[in-house]
């Protein structure tokens, strides 16, 4: 999720030169308007026709090549970057088709959508890319993305709820999930015993109110002097992950994608923001951590509890100094969920059209999607396939059987509008205003109301 990789000066220093007249506007919405007759052509490409094809790939993830080169064993891959590239080799040494695939590059996945939005304006576009699902409908609905539909053999029978979900944009699929990466907690085991709150089996059972977490966070900090909980509030989008995932547990939605209402400043959404300031308050967590240091924090054991994604379970199991287990993500009312996205391949609508590009690209990703499972047991990150997750394999990787209902169940998507990577930032810089600024919850919660229905007009 956070590794970084060069981007591809020549890709994107060309795409950049068109950028600002649109080039690919009218093309890409046609495209996407044929998508019918499109996957027609995709379904007539012959196996000949296919033979020796080169797709171009644009995805984050890092640089590995130096420890990947030739590697086709995914039992080999220690990091995000070396799974996906070989997975990658894989396919480039056993399609039947001899398809290769050059990688473009990217960046840190914060800055990876400026390159591809420049790529995707220029005549340059990649044939397949990595994209979250919480971005896509902003492509999707852009016409930039193929429709992949049920005819193009692609089986979605198998995937999760949330996998179904990070791929569709107005009951459209326009990618196959590759995985879902939620927030769960990571525990550490020796800071809750020396407090006083651990089971006579070792075991620690999070709080189901927020009334129990705070009186937990109060042992620990009594009896410790340490954190209760670490999370990153300060340019991160920690912070907002919570107050969502706080507010969907009572059973509320704070946009309704399909009517575009925006209930920002409803009870849920005022209870949840100022139970996150109670924390700040009271010494519990430490409002100023960035990602880093949030991280950092928790990996020195100075504090009990990392709230945090999946992505991170690998790293904690092999390097902290504690005894280090995981569980769900706070569930304090009566609903349970908890924030997730979703890593998902994407085949950007070409200007010329090529059914035998398509058509190659379509076999990568098929190709990624049924190794869902294999990436998931390499990286932390929940398969999207309900096989995969009750695979052996995947039940025997480290802590992965206890965040499973997270990923069978409590797994909960952004809402799926065009227009959220805006508003989920506009999210995050007021919410952070109320414990960093001292900006009153009702305050900052009834400006974003304003600010937030002005976007979706």
């Amino acid at each position: 999720m956070r590794m970084i990789n060069k981007i591809t000066v020549g890709v994107v220093a060309s795409a950049l030169l068109l950028t600002g007249c649109g080039a690919s506007g009218g093309s890409a919405s046609k495209g996407a308007a044929n998508s019918k007759d499109i996957a027609s052509k995709i379904k007539a490409v012959t196996d000949d026709q296919l033979k020796g094809t080169t797709i171009n790939l644009a995805r984050f993830f890092g640089d590995c090549d130096d420890t990947t080169k030739n590697v086709t064993d995914i039992s080999k891959a220690t990091t995000e970057c070396e799974a996906i590239q070989i997975l990658t080799n894989k396919f480039v040494a056993e399609n039947k088709w001899g398809i290769k695939v050059k990688r473009l590059g990217g960046a840190t996945w914060h800055s990876f959508y400026d390159g591809l939005n420049a790529a995707l304006a220029s005549t340059d576009r990649p044939d397949v890319t990595v994209m979250h699902g919480a971005n896509l409908p902003d492509y999707a609905s852009r016409g930039l993305l193929l429709e992949l539909d049920n005819s193009l053999g692609i089986d979605l029978a198998d995937a999760t709820d949330a996998a179904k979900d990070a791929i569709r944009y107005e009951g459209k699929n326009y990618a196959v999930p590759f995985d879902t990466h939620a927030i769960i907690s990571h525990l550490n085991m020796d800071i809750l015993e020396k407090a006083g709150l651990t089971n006579p089996d070792g075991t620690y059972d999070m709080p189901t109110s927020p009334e129990k977490f705070l009186a937990d966070a109060e042992a620990v900090k009594s009896k410790t002097g340490k954190n209760f909980i670490d999370i990153a509030l300060s340019k991160d989008p920690m912070g907002e992950r919570l107050w969502m995932s706080l507010i969907w547990q009572q059973g509320e939605e704070f946009i309704d994608a399909k009517t575009k209402t925006v209930k920002v400043n409803s009870e849920a959404s005022k209870t949840a923001l100022k139970f996150m300031n109670e924390l700040v308050k009271k010494g519990y967590t430490t409002p100023t951590h960035d990602y880093d240091a949030s991280q950092q924090a928790f990996m020195k054991g100075e504090s009990a509890i990392m709230y945090n994604g999946v992505w991170a379970v690998d790293q904690y199991t092999k390097e902290v100094p504690f005894h280090y287990e995981t569980t769900n993500a706070p569930m304090l009312f009566s609903k349970k969920f908890t924030w997730a996205n979703s890593h998902t391949w994407a085949i950007p609508v070409q200007a010329n059209n090529d059914p035998v590009k398509y058509r190659a690209a379509l076999e990568f990703v098929k190709f990624l999607y049924g190794h869902t499972g294999d990436w998931a047991v390499a990286t932390g990150h929940m398969a999207s396939t309900k096989t995969a997750l009750t695979s052996d394999a995947y039940k025997k990787a480290p802590h992965r059987a206890q965040y499973f209902d997270t990923a069978t169940k409590y797994a909960h998507m952004q809402p799926r509008l065009a227009k959220w990577p805006a508003i989920g930032d506009k999210i995050q810089e007021g919410i952070e205003a109320t414990w960093l600024n001292n900006e009153p919850v009702d305050s900052a919660l009834n400006n974003l109301q304003t600010d937030i229905e002005g976007m979706l007009k």
